[in-house]
């Protein structure tokens, strides 16, 4: 009986050293204001996952939280960028937790925010404190908070910035991130300074636990590819629609702020998809932020696996005299790209080697009021064999992309005669 008595003791101090070993290992960083900690994934890396933007840069800082009550205060300068904001994510389920958009900012001295439309041109302030907090402290006397679920052990914290200005980070320093154990005091809380706790890997993270459903998910998406002939029967292959949907997007560390439609395109030999829908509206500065349909939308094409390969963006792209967008995608080519110059259309090129692609079309803080909400479109789901009630022109009417596919001679010769033909007789389909 003392044998065991001793064996189980042992056991307990093991596991309680190991604990603190952990513990110390976990919780290396400093106690000082540090911007060391962040994580960059710049959207045109091709070796960057997730779907990211083509123009939008992300910076993490993903921890270990070996105490429930301990929160962080981010210190910086808003960045030269249309779109700034802070997202928490609880790597159990990938899901966002909550979003700070940057607008929603309050300033350090309490002065007008950057983003917001400054008419009488009083003189802004370009610094601001986060706090991002557990859940049960998101009501005490501090500003800026973002809160998360108290439980959450694995933590990640995610800046992200669009269509930046000057360099990857708006020509601002990356800020600076102190750790908090949080100590209620009344109706205030007392901010006790601890170690920040040692930046993990989350593209390691990722890789290894996330994107395996990731990468099943979104395979679905190529069940939605259409083959039915638009242009007759005696010319197969020739106008093939490519259908938009939506998708939960749940668990794909996901913006909050963005909403998605996807195709899926197996590609061919010298095969030429044109896409065509209406431009909702966009911001081009803070002098109509919140005026406008759409804060921001793009077009970016990627692959099965997740990863980005080229994408374009609404101030970018040229519109008809209707406000309509009409993008051609296609392997480099210089016939096609002088032919997409001559209809005044443009060009997107197909950068990857891989045979299967995913388009991903997002629309960024809708007005609510807006007429086309791709939230209003029915996600595919697994399981379902009729997407035809799920396209997202359905529910959007034409700001939803809808395409055609066709052989590279077909474009060359006839394309900009034969879209007439197929506007008057099939229009819901393009």
């Amino acid at each position: 009986m003392n044998k065991l008595v001793k064996i189980l003791l042992g056991l307990l101090a093991f596991l309680a050293l190991s604990g603190f070993i952990i513990v110390q290992l976990l919780n290396r960083g400093s106690i000082e204001p540090d911007n060391t900690v962040w994580q960059s994934f710049i959207g045109r890396d091709t070796t960057v996952g997730i779907l990211p933007d083509h123009y939008a840069n992300y910076f993490t800082y993903t921890v270990a939280r070996t105490n429930n009550n301990m929160a962080f205060k981010i210190s910086g300068v808003f960045p030269s960028t249309r779109y700034f904001s802070f997202n928490v994510y609880g790597l159990g389920d990938n899901a966002t937790q909550g979003s700070l958009i940057d607008y929603q900012i309050e300033t350090d001295s309490g002065k007008p925010n950057p983003f917001i439309a400054n008419k009488d041109s009083v003189e802004t302030d370009n610094r601001y404190t986060v706090y991002i907090v557990p859940e049960q402290f998101k009501d005490k006397n501090l500003p800026n908070v973002l809160s998360f679920k108290g439980d959450v052990k694995l933590l990640s914290m995610v800046i992200r910035l669009y269509d930046y200005n000057i360099d990857n980070y708006g020509g601002v320093e990356f800020p600076t991130v102190e750790a908090f154990l949080m100590e209620e005091k009344g109706d205030s809380v007392e901010l006790n300074p601890t170690n920040l706790p040692t930046t993990l890997n989350l593209r390691t993270i990722v890789r290894n636990v996330s994107m395996p459903g990731m990468v099943k998910r979104l395979a679905h998406t190529f069940e939605t590819e259409q083959t039915e002939i638009l242009d007759g029967p005696n010319q197969p292959d020739k106008y093939v629609k490519v259908p938009f949907h939506a998708i939960d997007t749940k668990g794909y560390i996901e913006n909050n702020d963005n909403r998605y439609l996807l195709a899926g395109i197996t590609k061919k030999e010298d095969e030429v998809f044109v896409f065509k829908f209406k431009s909702p509206s966009y911001t081009t500065g803070p002098e109509n932020i919140n005026k406008t349909n759409v804060r921001y939308w793009s077009f970016n094409l990627g692959n099965a696996a997740t990863y980005n390969f080229n994408g374009i963006k609404d101030e970018d792209v040229l519109l008809d005299k209707n406000g309509y967008a009409n993008i051609v995608l296609a392997s480099k080519d210089a016939a096609i790209e002088e032919r997409v110059k001559e209809l005044g259309y443009n060009f997107l090129e197909w950068r990857m080697v891989h045979k299967k692609g995913l388009i991903l079309f997002r629309h960024m803080l809708a007005d609510p009021n807006f007429e086309a909400q791709i939230d209003a479109v029915t996600p595919i789901k697994e399981g379902m064999t009729d997407f035809s009630k799920t396209e997202g022109q359905l529910f959007m009417g034409d700001y939803s992309p809808q395409g055609v596919r066709m052989l590279k001679d077909a474009f060359l010769a006839d394309y900009s005669l034969k879209v007439k033909k197929i506007e008057v007789r099939d229009k819901e389909n393009f």
